[in-house]
C-alpha cells in the first residue's frame, strides 16, 4: 500500500472499495462522516500543496471510492484542471452517463498516467492489453455493453476499475506535492 496521510491510509485500506461498476448508494456512513468533515491537513498529512485544488480533488477521489458520487461530482465540476476533467469522466462512467464520460475524457486529453495505467490494465485485460497505451474510452464501451447487457467479463471491469483510480489517486497524490 503507497504511504499518503494517516487518514488516507486507513480509508484506502478498505478492500471493499469499488466493487460496483455503477452504484446505487453510497458506502460506509462513518468513512464518508469522516471524508466529510477532515479537515486539509488531516487529508494531506498537513504537507505544503502545489495547488489550492488538490485537498478538494483528494477527498472527490475518497468520495468516489465509496461510491459517494454525487458528492465527489460536486467537488471536481468545480475545478477546470485536466486532472479534474479525467475524474469528471469516471463519475459520469459510474453514473451511467456514458456519452458524458467520452466528453470528459476528450477535455482531459492524454495524462501523463496513462503508460503506468495501461501497464497494470493489460496484466488483468486481454483486450487492454491489445491496446498501445491506455484508453479510456474501451472502458467507457465495455461498461455501456455491462449495463445494457451485453456479453462482458464484470470481474475484469471492476479490476479495471480499481486499477484506473489507484494509478490516478497516486498521480493525483503525487502532483499534490510536486
Amino acid at each position: 500500500m503507497k504511504a499518503y496521510s494517516p487518514l488516507v491510509d486507513e480509508l484506502l485500506a478498505e478492500e471493499d472499495l469499488l466493487l460496483r461498476l455503477k452504484p446505487t448508494e453510497p458506502g460506509s456512513p462513518d468513512a464518508l462522516r469522516r471524508i466529510r468533515t477532515a479537515e486539509e491537513a488531516e487529508l494531506t498529512g498537513g504537507a505544503v500543496l502545489a495547488a489550492a485544488s488538490y485537498p478538494q480533488l483528494i477527498r472527490a477521489g475518497l468520495l468516489y471510492a465509496y461510491d459517494a458520487i454525487d458528492e465527489s461530482h460536486r467537488i471536481v465540476k468545480e475545478i477546470g484542471t485536466d486532472l479534474a476533467s479525467y475524474w469528471h469522466g469516471m463519475l459520469h462512467r459510474r453514473e451511467g452517463d456514458f456519452e458524458n464520460a467520452r466528453y470528459w475524457f476528450r477535455r482531459t486529453g492524454k495524462l501523463g498516467v496513462f503508460a503506468e495505467m495501461h501497464a497494470r490494465a493489460a496484466g488483468v485485460s486481454p483486450l487492454m492489453g491489445r491496446q498501445t497505451d491506455w484508453d479510456p474510452y474501451v472502458l467507457v464501451g465495455e461498461c455501456e455493453q455491462a449495463r445494457f447487457g451485453g456479453d462482458v467479463n464484470q470481474k475484469e471491469l471492476v479490476a479495471l476499475q480499481r486499477i484506473e483510480f489507484d494509478v490516478m489517486f497516486d498521480y493525483l497524490w503525487r502532483g499534490a506535492f510536486a
